[in-house]
């Protein structure tokens, strides 16, 4: 499925691009391109050379910039690259930087083509002043041609990072080192691991474009994961001398798990959102420890655009109760909101609807694996018990001695993106009862709205 309609509103990539104008503009386009049985002009996009010659004539057409692309280097897909410098302006916006006459900027692995920093740049009017860190030696050669090639030198510095297994941030950044935000496209793989992973479903098509970009640029131990964690774990230390840490993270099983890591750190002040292009999608999360960079203020795209919605599609419905198992209407919804408060869950009402209606907001997955809490629950209560149950309090704080989340849980929880965002429905019919969810968004997925259903009907009024 194209993803191209929830492709950032600002990217002028939204529209495939017009073949026939643009091998006008780029005659060099010529040798990649075939005409189809209508008459159109159509690329190869598993082609590497072509993948390679469309993004320099993109990016001499729509930005005036002249790049020199190695051909054992990695091709960067030029409207992915967009939506995350335009998500970094919608971060500027809304941090209120604007109005400042220059704005500094460090991208951890700039690599050969220099993509970021040239095109925030650019896109910037030369507001931002960028520094590009890359640790391959003939990739710094390549991004600094294509600086001096474009005449940024008074704007970007390529700067080669030490080799080796030491700091990604701390050595660079020194004593005296200051940035308003970092950036980051860390390798993808573990370099232990194959360079094709496991679909999660047989049917998924091959990539219909071209792979480009050497082991070196896509492989690092551990993968992005530990990459990513060990910037994350860096920033605790660096604190405010980067206003605001970015990064893309290429897997969602790497997302959720960042966000899960950033809980764990007790790293409260944090955004995320979506890159979406073409048949992918990737995620962004920002992170910060400045009191004067509340990252709660940078708008949700997503959520906007859910809202906006007159409909939510059509709800998961699932009767709950038998008409005499209440009394009355009012004691079906008691008993209904009774059994969600029991799973700590946000549940707002929804004023100026016709029906009983609610937004559920949950910032952790605590549905799930009912019969083993319940089997802890015991285990707690039995003889001996209270001391392994102190112990374990201490080990985790994630509880009162009332078995409630704490207050450092729940601010913790409240961190990252929900776990799962859903509308609620009650209905009256003539046999019952009746439980709608329609599904907004959250990471758990629509199949959370199943597991919820089954809880309540398993719960209620027992």
């Amino acid at each position: 499925m194209s993803m191209n309609k929830f492709m950032h509103p600002r990217n002028i990539y939204r529209q495939k691009p017009d073949f026939k104008a643009l091998v006008k503009q780029c005659p060099e386009l010529t040798a990649v391109t075939t005409v189809d049985l209508n008459g159109k002009l159509k690329l190869d996009y598993k082609d590497k050379k072509a993948l390679q010659l469309l993004t320099t004539c993109l990016l001499k057409r729509d930005f005036g910039l002249q790049i020199d692309l190695p051909p054992d280097k990695l091709v960067p897909t030029l409207p992915l690259r967009l939506n995350y410098i335009l998500w970094l302006e919608d971060l500027e916006d809304a941090l209120g930087w604007k109005s400042r006459p220059e704005v500094r900027g460090l991208d951890i692995g700039c690599g050969a083509s220099c993509i970021y920093p040239l095109l925030g740049v650019v896109h910037s009017k030369h507001r931002w002043r960028m520094v590009g860190l890359e640790l391959l030696e003939d990739s710094v050669m390549a991004a600094r041609k294509n600086v001096e090639g474009n005449s940024l030198q008074e704007y970007i510095d390529v700067v080669q990072q030490k080799s080796g297994d030491g700091s990604i941030l701390k050595d660079f950044m020194g004593e005296k080192e200051r940035f308003d935000f970092c950036m980051c496209n860390p390798p993808f793989f573990d370099d232990h691991d194959g360079a094709v992973h496991e679909n999660r479903t047989s049917q998924r098509k091959e990539p219909p474009n071209a792979s480009t970009g050497s082991d070196k640029e896509l492989r690092i131990e551990g993968g992005e994961l530990r990459f990513l964690e060990r910037i994350i774990d860096e920033s605790l230390e660096l604190k405010e001398r980067i206003t605001v840490y970015t990064s893309m993270i290429g897997h969602k099983k790497n997302f959720e798990e960042i966000l899960r890591i950033m809980k764990r750190r007790s790293i409260s002040n944090v955004t995320t959102t979506r890159f979406c292009q073409g048949n992918t999608t990737r995620w962004g999360i920002a992170w910060s420890f400045s009191s004067a960079a509340l990252l709660a203020n940078v708008p949700d795209r997503f959520e906007q655009e859910s809202s906006n919605r007159k409909s939510v599609g059509k709800p998961l419905e699932g009767k709950i109760l038998s008409l005499e198992d209440v009394e009355n209407f009012d004691s079906a919804q008691t008993n209904l909101l009774s059994v969600l408060k029991s799973l700590d869950l946000q549940i707002n009402p929804l004023k100026g609807e016709t029906e009983h209606m609610w937004e559920l907001v949950a910032q952790d997955n605590t549905w799930s694996h009912q019969r083993r809490k319940r089997r802890e629950a015991k285990r707690k209560l039995s003889p001996g018990s209270e001391n392994r149950n102190n112990q374990e309090r201490e080990l985790d704080g994630a509880s009162n001695s009332d078995g409630t989340p704490s207050k450092k849980l729940k601010s913790e929880q409240n961190c990252c993106e929900p776990v799962l965002k859903a509308v609620l429905c009650l209905k009256s019919k003539e046999d019952g009862y009746y439980l709608g969810l329609s599904y907004l968004s959250g990471i758990a997925g629509k199949d959370a709205l199943n597991q919820i259903l089954q809880f309540v009907k398993n719960n209620i009024c027992s």
